[in-house]
């Protein structure tokens, strides 16, 4: 019965100190079985499938074990999208999500704006941009061939194969030296080395660290997209890149150090946190 399923479920992960564990068991209940959330108590009596039985204990035992659950279901809802997710690929953050609709904001006056996303791992920032811009063309690179495979079938899943065009290799590597844009945006990686070992869990252990750390001071890449994105910007493009929130002086201080470009914000989130520098090029 449909009630009895998901109260173990629940109780489970409760025992496990897994965190929300019924919205978990919820969540990864009504993905096998198709169900709305309110259907799942509408619908307490209904009888679940053996098949489906079997596989929501796997998907717990899955949970139990701190895996993301959004590699379990395969999915994750960001930006209004359904974004497929697997661990080659961070799994999409809301705090991204007003980092790239303070970027779309800035860009909106524009006509038929060209944009690269570098590190796209799952490829959501380049397809959110392209879906709330249809005259916008897209670059998007990384140098995670693995990562960039989901990125296809996210761009193919969103049906803008024609104006995402995905790219294999380390940060610029793959534009080109005459490559030029109006916005250039990147979700960097940015963790501390130190602060590696005491990541949760579900990021520490399924997440890809390559997307995570950036070095002892967790500036590497951001330091290296400072340095050479002024060389793939038009006159006045600008340069939008997340940060971790403690990082907002020493990234201010780096383009500031650069001396080509303008600092224009910091881009703060709905916890009053500092998440996102925003440059233009002089």
């Amino acid at each position: 019965m449909l009630k009895e399923l998901l109260d173990e479920g629940c109780r489970q992960l409760e025992d496990a100190g897994i965190a929300n564990p019924r919205l978990a068991a919820e969540v990864m209940l009504r993905f096998l079985l198709g169900l709305r959330r309110v259907d799942l108590y509408l619908k307490e009596a209904m009888p679940v499938p053996p098949d489906a039985e079997r596989e929501f204990h796997l998907m717990v035992d899955r949970k139990l074990r701190r895996e993301p659950l959004q590699y379990i279901i395969g999915e994750t809802e960001w930006f209004g999208l359904k974004i497929k997710c697997c661990p080659s690929a961070l799994v999409p953050r809301p705090e991204t999500e007003i980092v790239v609709e303070r970027a779309l904001e800035l860009i909106a006056n524009l006509q038929e704006p060209l944009v690269v996303d570098i590190g796209t791992g799952s490829g959501n920032i380049a397809i959110a941009i392209a879906l709330s811009r249809t005259d916008a063309q897209v670059v998007a690179t990384d140098i995670s061939s693995e990562a960039l495979l989901l990125a296809r079938e996210n761009v193919t899943l969103h049906r803008v194969e024609a104006r995402v065009a995905l790219r294999l290799g380390n940060l610029f590597e793959p534009l080109g030296p005459d490559a030029v844009f109006d916005l250039i945006i990147s979700n960097p990686p940015y963790v501390l080395e130190s602060e590696y070992s005491s990541l949760m869990p579900e990021v520490r252990d399924y997440e890809p660290q390559i997307a995570l750390v950036a070095g002892e001071d967790g500036l590497a890449v951001i330091r290296s997209l400072i340095s050479d994105a002024h060389l793939h910007l038009k006159l006045g493009g600008l340069l939008v890149f997340e940060i971790g929130e403690q990082q907002a002086a020493d990234a201010r201080r780096l383009v500031a150090d650069c001396g080509k470009y303008d600092l224009l914000e910091t881009i703060i989130d709905y916890n009053d946190k500092c998440r996102g520098i925003v440059a233009r090029k002089r």
